[in-house]
Order: C-alpha cells, then sequence, then structure tokens
C-alpha cells in the first residue's frame, strides 16, 4: 500500500472515532488530525472538507455491513436457513461494531442529507437485493406465504435488529434490565427470528 493510501485510512479511522462520538458538527478537524498524524492541509487536500470526509467515512461504515452481507447471502442454503442466517449476522455486526451504529443514528439525526451524497446507499443495496432474492424464492418454493410483502418485511428485519442497538441504554433504564450483555443479546435475536419466520412460513 502507498504511504499516501496509508495516510488517508489513518485519516478516516481516526474521523470515523470523531463522528461516531461527537458527530459531523461536533467534532473537529483539528482532533481528527492529531489523532491520525496527518496535519489538516493534508485532511483537506484529500478529502476537500470536513463534510466529505464526514462522506467518506459513511461510506467506510456502510462498506463493511454490506459486504459482509452480500458474502453471506451468496452463500448456498435455504431459504429459512437464510432469514436466520442474516438476522443472527446483523445482530453480531451492530454487537461487534459499535461505531457504525452510532454513525447511522446520527445521520439519521442529520436527516439522511449526506448519505444521499454517499455510495452508501448503492452499496447497501446490492445486499438489499440479495435479500429480496431469498425471499422471492421462498415464495415461490411455496415455504413463504404468498402475501408476504417483500419490501415491509426488509424494513421490519432492519428496524427489529437496529433498534435494539439504538435503544439499548434507555430500555434497560425504564425496564431495570442490562441489555448489553451477548446472552441478552442472543435471547432477543433469537425472539426476532421467531418472530419474523413464524410470519413468513407458511404453515404446512
Amino acid at each position: 500500500m502507498k504511504r499516501s493510501e496509508i495516510t488517508k485510512q489513518k485519516i478516516l479511522a481516526a474521523a470515523e472515532k470523531a463522528f461516531a462520538e461527537k458527530g459531523l458538527y461536533g467534532a473537529r478537524v483539528d482532533d481528527i488530525a492529531e489523532q491520525s498524524g496527518a496535519n489538516k492541509r493534508m485532511i483537506y487536500a484529500y478529502f476537500g472538507s470536513k463534510e466529505k470526509l464526514y462522506v467518506a467515512v459513511l461510506e467506510r461504515v456502510y462498506s463493511r455491513i454490506a459486504e459482509s452481507e452480500k458474502e453471506l447471502l451468496n452463500k448456498e442454503t435455504d431459504c429459512v436457513e437464510a432469514i436466520r442466517r442474516i438476522i443472527r449476522h446483523s445482530f453480531d455486526f451492530l454487537y461487534e461494531d459499535p461505531s457504525f451504529v452510532k454513525m447511522v443514528m446520527w445521520e439519521n439525526l442529520n436527516q439522511g442529507q449526506f448519505l444521499k451524497e454517499s455510495e452508501a446507499p448503492q452499496a447497501k443495496g446490492i445486499s438489499v437485493e440479495l435479500l429480496r432474492k431469498v425471499l422471492r424464492q421462498g415464495i415461490e418454493q411455496g415455504i413463504f406465504r404468498e402475501s408476504v410483502d417483500i419490501e415491509e418485511l426488509i424494513v421490519s428485519i432492519n428496524m427489529f435488529c437496529f433498534s435494539y442497538f439504538s435503544n439499548i441504554y434507555t430500555m434497560g433504564q425504564i425496564m431495570q434490565t442490562e441489555f448489553s450483555g451477548r446472552a441478552e443479546l442472543d435471547k432477543r435475536c433469537e425472539h426476532i427470528t421467531d418472530i419474523i419466520l413464524q410470519y413468513i412460513v407458511k404453515e404446512q
């Protein structure tokens, strides 16, 4: 890897940490420069502006989940097992990559305006299309109900998984329960998997 590419990756890593913790408007380029070992002039030379650096970080975090989902959904398996795997993967990925969760939460506060300027929707769209394919195959094979709304179901799978992490601390306080442990995560994952499969699998 060229020195310039190594420097860019260091800047992106430092920027991801800063944006995840403080958002676009709270993070400071001075801090990103210090943490990356680069200088501000170099950051602007590579990325043009703080906003464009933020867009690059969005692409970086979304590419991680998109690539892992694409790899998973391309594996040969039956449609029911594919749904189990994608839900399990979502919980595991979000548990292991908290900066992704924070970046998505910040960008929702921005009403998705910077995501529109990035290539992240196209990258994530590939794995979404693969999930559509799995669901269509399940319907065509008579395993899933014909009345399943594929688009609504994809939204539900994403929302059910992500909301656990976006609300983990507030719900923990309200219900006086610790939700951040692996055992609690596994229990929630199994619950959501049961809900989804009970809804879509046709009764035999």
